[in-house]
């Protein structure tokens, strides 16, 4: 394998750390996720390969547990907010003063600079501030009630869509994967739909 040897320090966060740590197992990297203590870790797909410990950074000797893992670590992957590390007496000058080939990579939605890097970064919040919302109902097609098709609608039909899907996301009626409802208007045209088997 191509990283055979490389050891790699994930710090538990959301998507981007886990993702790329898997990536790098699958290389053949060694991955150790650093959870909170308390924390389920990752269950997903994305664990595979990796072990795992969990250390609270937030007390002095779970920070030293850290330091000294990164002081025989390769790569550190962080995926906090600006600011958060440095305040853990956990930031880059300072791991990488006591280990200088260590490859400190920041995953932070926003970056470590700017006028967002203190914002948590999500899928959502690039859509909304880039204008690509305005492009996702291109991707959905619902029912149109008059009509009974499936077709594109206008963005007020959307949130009758989403309002009733999530309405009865909570329904007790709904069956598995919420196909028992006819309330729904995407399940409504699907159920319509005459399937033939090629």
């Amino acid at each position: 394998m191509a990283l055979r040897g490389v050891l790699v320090l994930e710090l538990a966060g959301l998507a981007p750390g886990p993702f790329c740590g898997m990536v790098l197992a699958d290389f053949g990297a060694q991955v150790v996720r650093v959870d909170r203590p308390g924390a389920r870790g990752d269950v997903s797909f994305m664990a595979r390969g990796k072990r795992s410990l969990a250390v609270n950074l937030k007390r002095p000797d779970g920070a030293l547990v850290l330091r000294r893992l990164c002081a025989q670590a390769d790569v550190v992957l962080e995926p906090f907010r600006h600011g958060v590390m440095e305040k853990l007496q956990l930031g880059p000058e300072i791991l990488q003063r006591e280990n200088p080939k260590l490859i400190y990579a920041r995953l932070s939605g926003f970056g470590q600079s700017g006028r967002f890097c203190g914002v948590a970064g999500h899928d959502i919040n690039y859509l909304a501030l880039s204008g690509g919302r305005n492009g996702i109902p291109k991707f959905f097609s619902v029912e149109v009630s008059t009509s009974r098709t499936v077709g594109t609608t206008s963005r007020t039909e959307h949130a009758r869509w989403w309002s009733t899907f999530l309405h009865n996301l909570q329904d007790s009626r709904w069956g598995l994967h919420g196909c028992g409802s006819s309330r729904t208007p995407v399940l409504q045209a699907a159920n319509q739909r005459t399937w033939t088997k090629v």
